[in-house]
C-alpha cells in the first residue's frame, strides 16, 4: 500500500511550533496548513497582544473561528485543542511572556515562524523599526534559550533589497548598522527623526522595505549557531487552492 504521508508532515510528528503575526494573512494560513497536513503536530503556539481593545484570548477565539478554518474545522473539529494562545509584546525583552509560559516555549519549541511585522509603507521610521527591526533582535534572543530549537524561519519580503538591479539569495550590504539606528531611535524626538528619515532610508522607496532590508542584516549578525532561514515573498494575493480558492485578506473573493 502506497505510503500518503509528506515528509513535511512526517517531519513535524510531535513538534511543537511558535508562530508570530498568527492573526495576520500569511500567519493566518501559515496555523491552518499546519493544522490540516500535519495531524500530529503537537502544539501550535501565537504570539498575540491584546489590540483595540480586546483581549488576547478573544483575538485568538476570533482568528480560530475565522472562514479561513473551516476546511481544517470539518476534518478535525477539536482543532483548537492543538492551539495555545501566548500573551506577547514583541518589542519587549523576552517579548513579555509571562515566567510559565517562557519555560515552556524554552522546553518545548522545535520550530519557529516569525511572521509578525508592520507592513504599512506610510509606517513612521520609528514604528518600523522599532515593530521590524527590534521586534525581531527580541525573538532572535529568545530563540538562542530555546533547548530543542531547530530552525526559525524569518518572513522578509522579495523587496527587501529593492533598491538593487539584480537580487540574488544572499546577504547585502547596507549603508547604517541597524543595532546604533535602534540607538538612535531610543533618544532621537519623532520631529528629527521625520527630519532625517529620507537621507536614511536613501534609495529604498519606503521605510518598510528599509525596515526588512535592516532585519536580513540583523539576522546575519545575530543568529549565531541557529537554524535559520529568510523567505522572501513577493507581493500576497489571493490563494490558488488552500485551503479554498480565493481567499484572501478580506475573506473570500466574489
Amino acid at each position: 500500500m502506497k505510503d500518503t504521508t509528506s515528509l513535511v508532515g512526517a517531519y513535524y510528528s510531535g513538534k511543537s511550533v511558535l508562530v508570530t503575526g498568527a492573526t495576520g494573512f500569511m500567519g493566518k494560513v501559515l496555523v491552518e496548513k499546519l493544522l490540516r497536513s500535519c495531524h500530529d503536530v503537537k502544539t501550535i503556539y501565537v504570539c498575540v497582544r491584546p489590540k483595540g481593545g480586546r483581549s488576547m484570548q478573544t483575538r485568538v477565539e476570533h482568528l480560530l473561528k475565522c472562514k479561513v478554518f473551516d476546511r481544517v474545522r470539518e476534518e478535525s473539529p477539536r482543532f483548537h485543542e492543538k492551539v495555545k494562545p501566548i500573551s506577547a509584546e514583541l518589542t519587549k525583552p523576552n517579548l513579555a511572556i509571562s515566567c510559565e509560559d517562557l519555560e515552556e516555549l524554552i522546553s518545548e519549541v522545535n520550530v519557529i515562524f516569525h511572521c509578525a511585522a508592520t507592513v504599512r509603507f506610510d509606517e513612521s521610521l520609528k514604528n518600523a523599526l522599532l515593530l521590524n527591526v527590534l521586534g525581531t533582535q527580541q525573538l532572535l534572543r529568545l530563540a538562542h534559550q530555546m533547548k530543542n530549537l531547530e530552525a526559525l524561519i524569518h518572513v522578509s519580503t522579495a523587496y527587501s533589497n529593492c533598491n538593487r538591479r539584480h537580487i540574488e539569495e544572499v546577504f547585502y550590504p547596507i549603508p547604517v548598522e541597524p543595532k546604533k539606528l535602534l540607538d538612535m531611535m531610543a533618544w532621537m524626538d519623532e520631529s528629527l527623526i521625520e527630519a532625517i528619515t529620507p537621507n536614511l532610508i536613501a534609495d529604498w522607496p519606503n521605510t518598510y522595505t528599509f525596515s526588512k532590508a535592516l532585519t536580513e542584516h540583523l539576522i546575519q549578525q545575530e543568529k549565531g549557531d541557529l537554524n535559520v532561514a529568510i523567505i522572501r515573498p513577493s507581493i500576497v494575493g489571493a490563494s490558488w487552492q488552500e485551503p479554498f480558492p480565493e481567499i484572501h485578506l478580506a475573506g473570500v473573493l466574489a
